[in-house]
């Protein structure tokens, strides 16, 4: 894992970063090059993370320390609210293929779009979705 360098300030829009671009970041594919200047000051759903760490405990790493040593560099966990749970029939109806989410890329979605985050992604089964959010693909 890269060394992280905590970050000074919140960039002036607010970048969700959905579990695959941590992940990405994490184990060095492609697109981590785009995440590693805004990973220190970006935010992450609580459900994302703890997809962060189930992966990370698969891949016989100690997850949850992973996670602290995210946190204490900067990046933001943020929890899964109300008006986010609220949103996700919305999330599902945006969806061209119903029931094609996981439930944490649901949640990324919903959170982003209710809190107008620009959200981001290594997913690129989410640039089929007709959802009023600003979507950005890590990967080319």
């Amino acid at each position: 894992m890269t060394k992280l360098k905590s970050g000074n300030s919140k960039p002036a829009r607010a970048i969700l970063l959905d579990a695959s671009c941590v992940l990405a970041w994490l184990f060095e594919e492609d697109g981590s090059d785009v995440v590693e200047p805004v990973l220190t000051t970006s935010y992450i759903t609580a459900v994302n993370m703890t997809e962060v760490i189930r992966t990370v405990n698969r891949m016989n790493g100690d997850g949850l320390a992973c996670a602290k040593d995210l946190v204490e560099a900067g990046l933001t966990v943020v929890p899964f609210t109300w008006s986010s749970v609220q949103a996700m029939p919305a999330i599902h109806h945006a969806s061209p293929r119903k029931g094609s989410l996981s439930l944490g890329d649901a949640c990324c979605i919903a959170y982003g779009l209710t809190q107008g985050m620009e959200i981001w992604t290594a997913d690129r089964a989410w640039s089929e979705f007709t959802i009023n959010a600003t979507i950005r693909q890590i990967r080319q």
